[in-house]
Order: C-alpha cells, then sequence, then structure tokens
C-alpha cells in the first residue's frame, strides 16, 4: 500500500478546517490548503455569534424547536439534536483556546438574542466574533507541529477512484496560484471545508473567495448534492450604490434595531408576530417586497431609539463602518437591502461528515449535515462547523486502524498554461457578471418557473462557452473559479426547478399550494 503524502488533507481555514486540524493532528499528519491567506474566510466576516444553551432557564428543546422550526420542517431532526446538545461543549473548547467571549458583570457569558431565537443564547465577541474565532483557530494552528499550511493553493480536482466496494477518494488535484504549477497530494482523507458559494449572486455578503470550489469539485467527482434550493438571503446588508456589500449583523435587530419604510414607519408586524426578528426568509421576501411597493433602492434600520452609546459600545464594527460613509446611527437610519448570505444545501453527509463517496468528508457551509433544513437559523452556523468538525475528525481516526483500498498511482501532472492576454480577461469578468446578474434575477429571493427555465437554458449556453476558453487558457484561478460558479447556478437552477412548493429559502410565485414537502432534493 502507498504511503500517503499526508493522512488527512483539508481544503479550507474557516471555523470547520482549523477545527478539524486541531482535533486530527492527534491521529496523523495534516495538510491545510487555503485559497487566499489562512485568515480570508467566510468565518472571519461572521459578526453574530453562536447560538448555545448556556441560560438555565433555556433548554436544548427549544434550541431544538426553533432550529426546526427556522427550517420550515425540513431539517434532519436527529442532526439538529446532536448539534444542540453538543453545543455547550463546542463554547468551552473554543475558550479553551482563548476565544475571549464577552461577559457580564456577574462573569457569566453575555448572550444576545437573534431572529427566530425563543431564548437569548447567541455567545458572541462584540460583533466581531467571527475574526475573534479565526484569530484564535490560526494561532492554535501554527504552533501544532503536526499540521502544515500552505495558503494560496486551489484546489482543482478530487481524485477518486471505484473499487468493488463503491467510490472512493485518495487525494486531491491542487493549483498554486503564485507559481501556476499543479500538483497531486495522496492523502487518507480529504476534507472538504471550503464554505460557501454567495458569489453565484450579484449581490452577497460572502468575500470573494465564496465561489463554491468543494461544492463543484465533489459534484464533478459524483459525490451527491442536496437541498441547493435553500440559499439564505440576509435582510439587512448595508445599502451603498455602486459599493461593497457589508453585512450588518442580526444581531443588532435583537439589542432593538427596528426595520422601516423610507418614511421611518415600522411594517415586519404586518407579515409575522416576531416582527423584525422573524426568520430570516420572511424578513428577506418582505424587505424586498416593501423596496418594490415603495420604489425604493432600500430600506432602512433605526437605531435612534437605543439608548445612546450603545451601538457604538456593543457593534463598534458596524457603527465604525457606517460613520466611514457618513452615516452617524445616533441621528440616522441606516440604509438596508438583501443579500445572498448563506448556502443552507450542500454535498450530502452523514452525521460524521462523510460524503456519498468514501474517504471524502464535507463539514461546514459546503456540506449538507441536514441541520439547516429550508431555512438555516442565525447563529447555528458556526455551531455547525465546530461540532461536525470534531465529530469527523473522530471518525477519520478509524481510517488509518482499517484496511483501506488499493490507491492507484498518482496521475501525471500536464500543465497546460496557456495566458490570459487582457481581452480573455475581460471575457471572464464580464461572464462572471452575467451569470451573478442572471442568477439574481432569476433564482434569487423570488423565483418562477418561466425565469428557472430560461436560466437554466442560460447556463447551459455560459458553460459551453467557458468551457471553450478552459481549452484555450488551461489551468488558471479566474477561469476555474468561473467554472466552479458555473456548477453551483446549474445545481442550484436544477434543484430550484424539482421543488414546486414554495418553502424556507426557496419561494416560487407557481408554487404548488398541496404538494408535500420532501425532505431531501438529491442531484
Amino acid at each position: 500500500m502507498k504511503v500517503p503524502d499526508f493522512e488527512f488533507v483539508v481544503l479550507g481555514s474557516g471555523i470547520a478546517g482549523l477545527t478539524f486540524a486541531l482535533q486530527a493532528a492527534a491521529h496523523g499528519r495534516v495538510l491545510v490548503l487555503c485559497k487566499a491567506h489562512l485568515s480570508e474566510t467566510n468565518t472571519a466576516y461572521a459578526q453574530g455569534g453562536i447560538a448555545a444553551v448556556l441560560d438555565p432557564t433555556d433548554s436544548f428543546e427549544q434550541h431544538v424547536q426553533d432550529t426546526l422550526e427556522a427550517g420550515a420542517g425540513l431539517c434532519d431532526e436527529a442532526a439538529v439534536r446532536y448539534m444542540v446538545q453538543e453545543a455547550p461543549a463546542a463554547i468551552q473548547w473554543l475558550q479553551g483556546i482563548a476565544v475571549g467571549f464577552d461577559e457580564v458583570e456577574s462573569g457569566d457569558m453575555a448572550l444576545g438574542l437573534e431572529g427566530g431565537h425563543s431564548r437569548h443564547r447567541i455567545v458572541h465577541v462584540k460583533d466581531h466574533t467571527g475574526r475573534s474565532i479565526q484569530q484564535a483557530l490560526e494561532a492554535a494552528v501554527r504552533r501544532h507541529p503536526n499540521i502544515s499550511v500552505q495558503e494560496h493553493q486551489m484546489g482543482i480536482e478530487l481524485l477518486a477512484e471505484t473499487s468493488n466496494t463503491g467510490t472512493f477518494c485518495y487525494g486531491v488535484q491542487v493549483l498554486d496560484l503564485h507559481t501556476q504549477e499543479a500538483r497531486s497530494i495522496r492523502a487518507q482523507a480529504v476534507v472538504l471545508a471550503t464554505g460557501g458559494s454567495g458569489q453565484v449572486y450579484q449581490y452577497t455578503t460572502n468575500p470573494g473567495i465564496a465561489t463554491g470550489d468543494g461544492l463543484a469539485m465533489a459534484a464533478r467527482a459524483g459525490a451527491e448534492i442536496q437541498n441547493m434550493e435553500f440559499f439564505q438571503f440576509h435582510p439587512t446588508a448595508l445599502y451603498q450604490p455602486n459599493g461593497e456589500v457589508f453585512l450588518i449583523s442580526e444581531a443588532l435587530r435583537g439589542a432593538g434595531a427596528e426595520l422601516v419604510l423610507p418614511d421611518g414607519s415600522r411594517f415586519m408586524h404586518h407579515y409575522h408576530s416576531l416582527g423584525s426578528l422573524a426568520p430570516r426568509d420572511i424578513v428577506a421576501r418582505a424587505v424586498l417586497t416593501e423596496m418594490q411597493r415603495h420604489q425604493n433602492p432600500c430600506l432602512y434600520l433605526d437605531v435612534r431609539h437605543l439608548p445612546a452609546g450603545k451601538v457604538r459600545e456593543n457593534f463598534p464594527f458596524i457603527y465604525h463602518k457606517c460613520a466611514t460613509i457618513g452615516i452617524y446611527v445616533e441621528n440616522d437610519l441606516i440604509p438596508i437591502v438583501p443579500a445572498a448570505h448563506y448556502q443552507c444545501g450542500g454535498v450530502r453527509t452523514d452525521l460524521h461528515g462523510q460524503t456519498s463517496i468514501g474517504r471524502l468528508y464535507a463539514i461546514g457551509e459546503v456540506a449538507c449535515t441536514g441541520v439547516h433544513g429550508a431555512n438555516r437559523l442565525a447563529s447555528n452556523s458556526l455551531l455547525e462547523g465546530v461540532v461536525f468538525a470534531k465529530r469527523a475528525a473522530v471518525h477519520v481516526a478509524g481510517l488509518t486502524q482499517r484496511q483501506s483500498e488499493a490507491v492507484p498511482d498518482l496521475p501525471t501532472e500536464q500543465n497546460y498554461l496557456g495566458v490570459l492576454w487582457p481581452g480573455m480577461r475581460a471575457e471572464i469578468v464580464q461572464t462572471r457578471a452575467k451569470v451573478q446578474a442572471l442568477l439574481w434575477q432569476q433564482a434569487g429571493i423570488v423565483r418562477s418557473v418561466k425565469g428557472l427555465m430560461q436560466c437554466q437554458a442560460k447556463i447551459d449556453a455560459l458553460q459551453r462557452k467557458v468551457k471553450g476558453i478552459a481549452c484555450m487558457t488551461g489551468l488558471h484561478q479566474e477561469v476555474q473559479e468561473l467554472q466552479n460558479l458555473l456548477t453551483v447556478a446549474e445545481l442550484i437552477t436544477k434543484a430550484a426547478l424539482a421543488r414546486r412548493e414554495s418553502v424556507g429559502g426557496h419561494f416560487l410565485t407557481e408554487a404548488l399550494p398541496d404538494e408535500r414537502y420532501s425532505l431531501d432534493n438529491i442531484v
């Protein structure tokens, strides 16, 4: 049997990938590959916090029920219960690697409230929880002698083989974004922790690296992909005409901020009994509806009624961002719009993070564990990343003790590297923008069967076009990302067409009202 280059190769360096690396390093050598710098992850942009039952007046059952309700009846209840029960231990583990969550005067953890939660249960570090967690994880990983980190490495293809026991993964092909050289890495197990694919949409809170690379690689390798029609749109991104999209955390509404119309009047009570703290799918559609009704490019968050200094003290990141563009929240309304935020579907896994391909695991946003159903409950995402990464690390430890399939030789690398001359690069940029606008318009917050069918036809045409470009250019990051985005676009559109009822993040104008919800929509 060939000796693997590393026992475990992890693609992605967010909360799921680094938690897995730290846990699995006790059982073998771990290589963490990341497309950008180690700290450039979706995790680092997470503001709100992590949901966990820590208050004596709260209960696991209440957290479970809140999650199931937000997921519109399509969550895997066993997965939800496991995640919720493991949440306190996840918080304790993060504290053990020096994450300093906010505390109240008594020394207990400060617990925030967010949409869909019936209790205060969000642990946080001001409004930059994700960044603080990312920094603590990075420091622990850098110190660990059994973990290697290689930055600016983009996964291209999974290396898979079929035996009499089924398809299994034995490594990954990687492109070095500095040298433009491709290489293949053998591993006992490959772990996808590549995050989401928000860049498939024109407006997204996700960073530029979120192009669905791991999802697309898994799909090309034949892994089962589940529930991709459920993309969550966050209702409150800072509106900046021709500017970047910046998230305004739901925790701000939990602290008392209210969604208002251009005239300053509240409206969410017309849509849901929880008002501005209703589940995100409901709030995002309400915001879009009112924007269209008032023919206004945005709506607003009102924090002017909150105690003086509360936003500046508890949400410094948001406060200072608003101030840099001339919005002073003590006196001004904050302009907001919905934006693509979180991929609720993904690579189908079991409770151990195993995909339908042997020795291939998926954790974090790239995975579909079933805990989010049709719409993720706020602050369950970072929690899912920790809980299932730890679970996967326990499971992969057994791989080194079990007899493995015969591993083939690594493929011979053929680097047919062309040159992206200015005209070609411009074509790629324009095509990417077309894909993003197409998905936003036809497969976004509100969808129609006609629009989805038109979207599917245009995606097919764009895929043929980009395939021709790839043949001329060879392996290049921009081309590979565009191909991955088109794969994601195809998966979303097909899944949306396959589900003819409106539920959660999938709202169809021609929904069949009597259709029973099916739990799984698998490609």
